[in-house]
């Protein structure tokens, strides 16, 4: 238990930095299926086919 806890202290920055990014990442994520699901258009049906 003591290890644990020395390698977070030792790691703390390389941990934070980890988290922020991965944060990011989801929060851009996020927020773009957001956007996308706003200006969804109706599909292009095509109803006759020519010769």
């Amino acid at each position: 238990m003591i290890k644990i806890k020395e390698w977070f202290l030792i790691h703390k920055k390389e941990i934070t930095i980890f988290i922020l990014v991965f944060l990011l990442c989801s929060l851009s994520f996020g927020l773009g299926y957001l956007v996308n699901r706003e200006f969804n258009h109706a599909p292009i049906v095509i109803n006759k086919v020519s010769s």
